[in-house]
């Protein structure tokens, strides 16, 4: 076999497989944010803030009456003390003050 015949075949399989790759990470959204919702308004305080690097943050405080009016999804968490809530909406910014 030729070496340019070789060589032909060898880029073939080479854009075979990066087409493979980029339609997979395209069904994946790699690298992409998967439609989080994020909330745009911002709770009043929150002392178990979770901050990450892409300037995004969840609360993870448990109250014991409603969540926040900001709160988009609030749900009931089960404690040893009874029923609680909990807001886990993602939040773009900072997090507030400490409660």
């Amino acid at each position: 076999m030729k070496s340019s015949t070789l060589l032909v075949i060898l880029v073939l399989q080479a854009v075979l497989v990066m087409g493979i790759f980029a339609a997979v990470a395209k069904e994946n959204a790699v690298g992409e944010s998967k439609a989080i919702d994020i909330n745009p308004g911002q709770l009043k305080c929150c002392t178990n803030c979770n901050f990450s690097f892409s300037g995004l943050y969840t609360c993870d405080d448990v109250v014991a009456k409603k969540c926040d009016p900001v709160c988009k999804k609030c749900v009931a968490v089960q404690t040893k003390a009874g029923k609680k809530f909990k807001c886990t909406d993602t939040f773009l910014g900072m997090c507030g003050p400490k409660c």
